[in-house]
């Protein structure tokens, strides 16, 4: 099944060349989060190493594990024309262009080989929906991966209607509006939650990578609605 989400070239939640500053803005702890995805992937992997992004956007990991390793190797996929085209501006920037390439499209339009090292699926499942686009998604992933590759998957989660997220969310304004953000835009990013996001209770977020074929899977970013786990392909 194909990991269709939200149209980010024809219905973007917010405008594309303002995605990087309004991530920072809207999700608590955005820039930290991407250090300690850094550093568990570190922890995992060899000096060298060949890299799969799923979702790069544009290019935040990308730059950012570009320049924490000096060896690895990257390849990071994303259906986003736009996004991409910014994506490949930092790439240039940041003279990484030799170890990092793009690919417009779905992870199960990728060949079969090369197999990775390891993987990243960041701020991509809760466009997802639940009716096995959640699962084949990490299938796709887990497939490209070689035996104990780890993996770093973050995502929106908890159960919509639930007391439990409805006090989140209303912290997170209040976060919001000490990050200084409009009102227009809080409303507008409440309603793409609404009606565009799917978040799943941490439970079912492990049950998932299980099922897909991850192990040993360890939580190690919390904010708010947003949390990250770093797991190891069986």
């Amino acid at each position: 099944m194909p990991e269709e989400t939200l149209d980010f070239d024809t219905n973007p939640p917010v405008a594309i060349n303002e995605y990087d500053n309004m991530a920072q803005m809207a999700l608590p702890g955005y820039e930290a989060m991407h250090t300690m995805a850094l550093s568990c992937l570190k922890a995992h992997l060899r000096e060298t190493g060949n890299l799969l992004i799923v979702g790069a956007g544009t290019g935040m990991e990308l730059v950012k594990f570009g320049q924490g390793n000096s060896q690895w190797q990257m390849l990071g996929v994303d259906p986003s024309v736009n996004m991409l085209s910014i994506a490949q501006e930092k790439i240039q920037q940041h003279s990484l262009s030799e170890r990092v390439k793009l690919f417009e499209g779905y992870t199960h339009d990728l060949p079969a080989t090369p197999l990775y090292d390891a993987a990243t699926c960041i701020l991509v499942m809760h466009f997802l929906p639940d009716d096995g686009s959640k699962l084949a998604l990490l299938q796709s992933i887990a497939q490209r991966l070689k035996s104990s590759a780890t993996f770093i998957v973050v995502d929106m989660f908890g159960e919509k209607g639930t007391r439990e997220l409805e006090q989140m969310i209303s912290i997170l304004k209040l976060f919001w509006q000490e990050m200084g953000m409009k009102s227009e835009i809080m409303a507008q990013l409440l309603e793409t939650f609404n009606q565009s996001v799917y978040p799943i209770p941490e439970a079912r977020e492990l049950q998932l990578l299980q099922q897909a074929g991850f192990g040993n899977i360890i939580r190690f970013y919390t904010g708010l609605w947003v949390g990250g786990w770093v797991a190891i392909k069986d």
